[in-house]
């Protein structure tokens, strides 16, 4: 659980962890030198098997990840945000998922909630739901290079995978998952659980302008990533040559232009 300046949220997210059902849980918390207390509420939790890791200067998250693959111990690791929450039989249904030598990265359905903890978008939100579950099987390179993350709640993985594609890259300043997921779909499959297991928060700030603003800088990071696999496979990623992943570049590009003039939800 990588955290910053999450204090009023870490509290929930933590109790949340340690309610699940069926699999041993380690928690491990990351407090990426917060400045509002987060890591003394983290604190709060050590005597209930919570470790906590304080960083004396922030690193961003892919160090955080990095921290925790390190300190830790299971065959099987997922990342919780600290100021989200997962259902108490989340973490065991997704571990089965990924255990299948196939899979690289297993993930499930999520809620957006405010900072109240009501939920967003209710109607939208379980109407996608349940079309998932009706909807062929998402060609998940595909909506990578498209859409960007589509492995967005509760990303779990098996620790042998990162043996095998590396560790998350620090250097990035964000989208540090998206180019995991980028090099995981090289060499595995994606599990997606369509059960609604995680609650991610949606705080104060995530207004239309700015999630507009963040649609345009994703795409143009997923560009660079994408781009840069590509050089790194000798021009082909996904099995898909260099013309046809800049296609389906440009066709992301045409949705983000979409949502830049029309409304946009919370939820987007």
């Amino acid at each position: 659980m990588p955290a910053y300046n999450v204090a009023q949220f870490i509290g929930e997210a933590i109790e949340s962890v340690l309610r699940q059902v069926g699999v041993d849980v380690e928690l491990i918390v990351v407090d990426d030198a917060s400045t509002d207390g987060t890591g003394d509420v983290a604190a709060k939790y050590v005597s209930r098997g919570v470790r906590v890791l304080r960083n004396a200067t922030r690193r961003g998250i892919g160090a955080c990840h990095n921290q925790v693959l390190a300190a830790s111990t299971g065959s099987i690791v997922a990342h919780v945000d600290a100021d989200d929450t997962v259902a108490p039989n989340a973490v065991a249904m997704l571990a089965r998922a990924v255990m299948d030598e196939r899979v690289g990265q297993a993930y499930c359905d999520f809620c957006p909630i405010d900072e109240g903890g009501a939920i967003l978008n209710s109607l939208d939100v379980w109407r996608a739901h349940f079309a998932r579950h009706r909807a062929p099987p998402i060609d998940h390179t595909r909506q990578l290079i498209v859409h960007g993350m589509v492995a967005g709640g509760l990303r779990t993985y098996r620790r042998d995978v990162f043996a095998v594609v590396g560790a998350f890259d620090e250097t990035l300043p964000w989208a540090v998952d998206y180019e995991m997921a980028l090099r995981i779909g090289q060499r595995y499959e994606f599990a997606h659980v369509p059960e609604m297991l995680y609650w991610r928060r949606v705080r104060a700030g995530s207004v239309t302008e700015s999630l507009r603003a963040k649609a345009w800088r994703y795409w143009w990071m997923r560009w660079r990533l994408v781009r840069r696999r590509l050089s790194a496979q000798r021009g082909s990623l996904f099995g898909r040559g260099t013309l046809a992943t800049h296609a389906l570049l440009l066709l992301g590009l045409g949705y983000t232009l979409r949502d830049a003039i029309a409304p946009v939800s919370i939820d987007s």
